[in-house]
């Protein structure tokens, strides 16, 4: 059975706002994410339109639940939402299926 959730993820930023200090932060919760058992990785996609989505692999929803209710995670959702973030959703999606790793000789 595939327990594994993935989270996508698509937050656009103010104008003005201060990209270092986004990316300071954003590098602080990788630390802390990327040490909890179950986090599996982490991936951002930029499309040509310019939209971007951050995908993130957990190994269940234990995992995910740890993360989503970390104290400093908390801490630096709420700071986004006041400082950073204009608009964006994400969406937690349970994997039915895999299929794969395959090779090709």
């Amino acid at each position: 059975m595939i327990d594994e959730v993935i989270v996508i993820g698509d937050l656009k930023l103010r104008d003005g706002v201060s990209l270092e200090e986004h990316d300071r932060l954003g590098g602080r919760m990788y630390e802390i994410v990327s040490r909890l058992p179950g986090f599996l990785s982490v991936k951002s996609f930029k499309a040509e339109d310019g939209e971007e989505l951050t995908v993130f692999r957990f190994a269940s929803e234990d995992a995910l639940e740890a993360w989503r209710t970390h104290p400093d995670h908390i801490e630096t959702m709420k700071r986004g939402h006041a400082e950073f973030y204009a608009s964006g959703f994400l969406q937690i999606c349970k994997v039915i299926r895999e299929v794969g790793p395959f090779e090709h000789a």
